[in-house]
């Protein structure tokens, strides 16, 4: 089931903004998961467990879910560097989404920016 819905937001999104290959958007969802694990290693190096976040973007069956799992991560970031830096991570990693997800989903604001 999950990979119906998977191959049909591929096609919608297809249909919506760019056409990109199959292969070309698994890469790229690919990518987003990767940023997103790389984002975490650092506080994780030398844990005997790993994080409950980590396995949810690992396992993550779709971009959408990637994409609320940015929440997560922000909250995980936030305990262990910060929340400035950890709104910077996550700022980088927003953007990789660009593309990906229809453009009405991404917001035009960041939310997690700070004021000054």
């Amino acid at each position: 089931m999950t990979s119906i819905i998977s191959r049909f937001t591929t096609s919608l999104i297809g249909l919506i903004g760019e056409p990109a290959s199959n292969s070309d958007f698994e890469s790229r969802i690919e990518g987003i998961r990767k940023a997103m694990l790389d984002s975490m290693t650092e506080f994780l190096a030398g844990k005997a467990t790993q994080s409950t976040i980590w396995d949810k973007v690992l396992h993550a069956p779709s971009i959408q879910t990637l994409w609320y799992l940015r929440i997560d991560l922000m909250v995980m970031l936030s305990l262990h560097c910060g929340e400035a830096m950890a709104s910077d991570r996550l700022q980088t990693i927003t953007q990789r989404f660009r593309g990906v997800l229809p453009t009405n989903q991404i917001s035009t604001s960041n939310r997690f920016s700070r004021t000054v």
